[in-house]
């Protein structure tokens, strides 16, 4: 005896609704009736076995059997609790539709993933925002850093330029020095007449020798302030070299986020 299509599915429609890899419901009609229902874990579409394929009009199960031809509808969690899309297929025997078969499909987790990408997107977004922010920052401080360089150089040749002043007021200091000690040899010569000029020339000495240590003490400082601009501009720089390989570093974590956020729109797009 030749067992119709309907029949058939009948028989596997269990083993069709295991196919699924999601949880999904199952009905079957002829051309009159519902023949079969299975309900799903969670979805459970409550049709009666029995029931008249016209209950179902409108619904994409008899949107197919009229028209012969594939349908699909995606709905929302609020008629069963759950997101489901609905397959519906003709059944066609020796070319007439003879009934149809349709799926309810849970989409939960596709729905779930879909959520989750959104949040992640928005999530990576204003991560984008702060890493870019944290760029800018960066790149704001080694200029700053760049322009103090350019100050410490500045005062470095400033230094530079007073060594070169002392060392003259140092020859100066000297040759007053050496004026005065031959201002002092000749006062002694001269005797009694010289008395007078050999104060002025003690005095001479005296302001030399002041000057000479004077000139040593301000060396001396002008030596340090070098060099802890010195130690400072090393500083500034190893600071620069930081500051630019984090600029880089928010750059490439920036460009990642974009990739994940790319990822994240396309997931959320999935139907």
């Amino acid at each position: 005896m030749l067992v119709n299509k309907i029949q058939q599915l009948q028989d596997m429609l269990s083993v069709i609704q295991l196919t699924y890899p999601e949880d999904a419901a199952m009905v079957l009609a002829d051309t009159e009736k519902v023949v079969a229902y299975l309900p799903g874990q969670q979805i459970d579409l409550r049709v009666p076995v029995g029931a008249p394929l016209e209950k179902f009009k409108g619904t994409v199960s008899y949107i197919a059997f009229e028209t012969g031809t594939v349908q699909r509808e995606e709905r929302g969690a609020e008629a069963f609790g759950v997101p489901y899309l609905s397959s519906a297929v003709p059944v066609i025997e020796n070319g007439a539709v003879v009934g149809v078969i349709a799926a309810m499909v849970s989409t939960h987790r596709a729905s779930a993933l879909q959520d989750g990408a959104q949040e992640l997107s928005s999530l990576v977004q204003e991560m984008t925002a702060t890493s870019e922010e944290v760029t800018r920052s960066a790149l704001g401080v080694t200029e700053r850093l760049d322009e103090l360089v350019g100050h410490s150089k500045a005062m470095v040749r400033d230094i530079e330029s007073s060594f070169e002043i002392l060392s003259s007021v140092k020859r100066i200091a000297d040759q007053s020095h050496m004026l005065g000690l031959n201002a002092a040899i000749e006062a002694a010569r001269a005797g009694e007449q010289g008395r007078g000029f050999g104060v002025v020339a003690t005095e001479i000495r005296k302001l030399a020798n002041d000057s000479h240590s004077l000139v040593q003490n301000i060396h001396s400082q002008l030596a340090g302030m070098k060099q802890a601009i010195l130690q400072m501009d090393r500083s500034i720089q190893d600071i620069m070299g930081f500051s630019q390989h984090q600029g880089q570093a928010m750059q490439e974590l920036s460009r990642a986020y974009e990739h994940v956020a790319s990822t994240a729109n396309e997931l959320s797009n999935l139907k």
